[in-house]
């Protein structure tokens, strides 16, 4: 619906989950990633495990 317009090789974006917690506290994950002709590239290292994510 609307301007659509399907991925292709070069276009960049991002994926930005959150968690909020309404007068406490909310974190956001930024993941940046690019299309490639065979999917997609992450720029952004993925953590191992969320007890040691660095």
């Amino acid at each position: 619906r609307g301007n659509t317009l399907p991925l292709a090789p070069g276009m960049v974006f991002s994926d930005e989950p959150g968690i909020y917690i309404p007068g406490e506290f909310g974190i956001r994950l930024e993941d940046d990633m690019v299309i490639t002709e065979s999917g997609s590239e992450l720029f952004t290292p993925q953590s191992e495990s969320l007890e040691q994510p660095f």
